[in-house]
Order: structure tokens, then sequence, then C-alpha cells
């Protein structure tokens, strides 16, 4: 860039001023009402995220303000989470979004972001953004996302092996103190939490964390974000499901992975679907078991 130019750009940066936004101030009251003022956005599925907050220390996202009038927004989701016994700073990114005019300071609202040095993924990116991103360091892997339907005809040869337990009172008492906090930091009633048993060997089960995504009037589909023990979903799935439908009255169940051994379905069933969506990580732990905790949960 030519000395000149890069002169005028940076003069015309310093006209814009990035602001870190959090829950319960005026700052937030300004920012939706910027977000209800931008039609090519859906505004209510944005709300509905916005009212998920993991870690109330952290910025519910950044603003970026020219005279005063906010001009761009990026989504944030921070969490505190242990990952291969190691404590890690995680931000999943859910929604960007700049006034056209403006959009020469589109990159200002990573700054303050990157500087944390924390893992950042971003589980929806618009295509033509994917190149923005890999010039600011993000990778690019591909995420699976799998819906199954649950095999209820084979409910009557179904042997009652297994326990569905709702009741955080009697979940907590089996939790570890890492799953536990996975647990309460899911508070927010949109999300689904609940332990599986073996009937017949009551240390033999597995946290879940889900979220019923409501389509049609017979096309709810529980997509399971997190599972504790993800062998004895994978060992028992072909029983598990049917035990699922029993109790949440749903017909398919869905997952994201990145690699085939996350996957929780049995692999012999030929009742399902597979989708791809690139999505773009930085900072990402090597051997990192993925899953879609603390994220907008799509």
């Amino acid at each position: 860039m030519h000395q000149s130019t890069r002169i005028l750009k940076n003069n015309w940066i310093k006209k814009y001023n990035v602001k870190e936004v959090f829950l319960n101030t005026s700052l937030q009251s300004q920012t939706i009402n910027y977000l209800k003022n931008q039609s090519y956005i859906d505004y209510k599925g944005i709300n509905k995220i916005l009212r998920i907050n993991y870690n109330k220390y952290y910025p519910t996202a950044y603003v970026v303000e020219t005279k005063n009038k906010i001009v761009g927004f990026v989504g944030t989701l921070f969490s505190k989470r242990k990952i291969n016994n190691k404590n890690y700073l995680y931000c999943n990114i859910h929604t960007w979004v700049v006034d056209q005019s403006h959009r020469v300071a589109s990159h200002l609202l990573f700054i303050p972001l990157l500087k944390k040095k924390c893992i950042i993924t971003v589980l929806s990116p618009q295509n033509r953004l994917i190149k923005t991103f890999k010039k600011m360091g993000f990778k690019t892997i591909q995420m699976n996302y799998k819906i199954i339907f649950s095999n209820i005809f084979f409910s009557f040869f179904y042997k009652n092996s297994f326990q569905i337990e709702k009741k955080f009172s009697k979940i907590k008492l089996k939790l570890t103190n890492h799953d536990l906090k996975i647990c309460k930091d899911h508070y927010n009633t949109s999300f689904i939490k609940f332990i599986i048993l073996n009937k017949r060997n009551k240390s033999d089960f597995t946290l879940v964390i889900a979220k019923i995504v409501r389509k049609k009037k017979y096309f709810n589909v529980l997509n399971i974000l997190y599972a504790s023990n993800i062998h004895f979903l994978q060992k028992n799935w072909n029983s598990i499901n049917i035990e699922i439908f029993k109790v949440y009255k749903v017909f398919f169940c869905g997952q994201y992975f990145i690699k085939k051994k996350e996957c929780i379905f049995s692999k012999k069933s030929n009742l399902s679907i597979n989708f791809k969506r690139t999505i773009c990580v930085k900072n990402l732990p090597k051997n990192f078991m993925f899953n879609t905790i603390y994220s907008e949960a799509i």
C-alpha cells in the first residue's frame, strides 16, 4: 500500500471507536436498537442468542461507533473451558454485521478479541466472509451434521434397560466438578439437561446437554450438543434413542461433529441424513473432542 494511501486509511480508521457490550447496560440497549433496524438479519433469532450468557465477566458483543453512533456489531459467546486438562478462554462468534458505508472498519471489531489469544470458533460463517477470516489467521475445517430417525417401531421389542433422569437435584449428585460446571453454565431454559443411566449398573451413565429445534409439526429434532460419555451412547444408542422418544416425543436426533469417532449414532443405521458445513476456527487445541456447547447451539 502506498504511504499516502496508508496515512489516509489510518486517519479514516481513527474516526472509529470499538466498545465492549455487557448485559443490562445502556450500550446493550443501544445495540439492540441497532440490530432491530438491520433489515437483512434475523433479529428474533439473534435476540434469543443475546439472552444466553455463559460468563458474565466477558462481553456479549463488540460494537464499532463513529460520532457516537453504532455502525457495526460482532456477537460473542465467551466461556471458560477445561480441554485436555488445561484451562482455556473460549469464544464463539455468532453474528458479524457492519453498515455498508463503514465496512472499511469491519476488522476493527476483531482487534480486542484477537488480543485475548483465546480459542475462537465461527460455526456459521457466510461464504463471502471465509476469505476474510482466513486473512485474520483462522483455519477452515469441515463440520458434519447428522440427523437420525428414531427406530420407535421396534419399541415393542425393547427391553427397558435405561432410565432418563431430568431432576437437577439428582443429576448433580452423579457429576464430576467439570460436568457440573458445564451443566450450570447452560442454565438457560432453551437447553435440555439430563442423564441416561443403565438400570443394571447406575455407575454407567452419561450427562447430555441438548436442544430441541422445532421445525414442522412432526419434524422436531433433538440436537445433542454434549455427552460426557460418548462411548456409552455409541454402544447403547439403538436402545437409548427409544427412551429419548418416550420422554421428549421427538422422532429425530441430530449431532454436529468433526471426526467420525465423535459421532454418537450407530454406523449401521440407514435412516439418517448427513450435511457438511465449512467452519472457521482459531487457536483450536490439538486432540480437541469437538462439540457445540458454549455456542449459539445452531
